[in-house]
């Protein structure tokens, strides 16, 4: 009995067994979301943020016992300047879209449905190519031209998948939009570990795209 119970309390606290690398990956996880949200606070900083995110998310798939504070505030210390250009054009292209879609929204005549079906898909075409833009600038050393024009190609070129990662967005903002409670549990979800959650599976595809194209 002794040597079993021995042997059951090494499994339980083996720290290479399924269930504590889950723990462990989980923990990481929470961590960089937190630290995401704290660093997204600025709003002008958005643009940092997501690639030292996305950075991180990185090295926590792949590594085990990541130092995620240093390893995230490295990224956060060397991705400044391209954070902050990827970040201004996604706070002006954003802010003049849903500025346009707000003051015209009450609006019948047809010159105005054509000005907001072209806001709504210029949004939409934004999001979707700045879904690829920042693991592109996570993983390789980029300008942010060249990092816009290999999105776009990406997009263009995997557009299913980045249609279906659109619409995951879109549900969840649907969800969370159906009522005040679903809003509030949302809000706590995506503050605890909901930005990272969704990152980490996207990470996992653009790995599978950016592996196509290696030489």
């Amino acid at each position: 009995m002794s040597q079993k119970g021995a042997g059951l309390i090494k499994t339980v606290f083996d720290t290479d067994n399924l269930v504590m690398r889950i723990s462990e990956k989980i923990l990481d996880l929470v961590t960089v979301n937190l630290l995401f949200v704290l660093t997204c606070l600025p709003i002008v900083t958005i643009g940092i943020a997501k690639i030292s995110l996305y950075q991180t998310l990185f090295d926590i798939k792949h590594q085990r016992r990541v130092p995620v504070i240093r390893k995230y505030s490295r990224a956060f210390k060397e991705n400044w300047k391209l954070g902050l250009q990827l970040g201004a054009i996604e706070l002006l292209v954003s802010g003049i879209c849903l500025l346009d879609l707000l003051l015209l929204w009450n609006q019948t005549a047809l010159p105005m449905h054509g000005i907001k079906a072209l806001c709504l898909g210029l949004f939409l075409f934004m999001v979707l190519v700045l879904l690829a833009a920042y693991p592109l600038a996570a993983r390789y050393q980029l300008t942010w031209r060249d990092c816009l024009q290999k999105a776009l190609l990406v997009t263009g070129l995997h557009f299913p998948w980045f249609f279906v990662m659109g619409g995951i967005l879109l549900l969840l903002i649907m969800v969370l939009a159906t009522s005040v409670l679903a809003f509030l549990l949302g809000g706590m979800v995506f503050f605890l570990i909901g930005f990272s959650s969704l990152a980490y599976f996207q990470v996992g595809l653009m790995e599978k795209i950016f592996a196509r194209y290696k030489e």
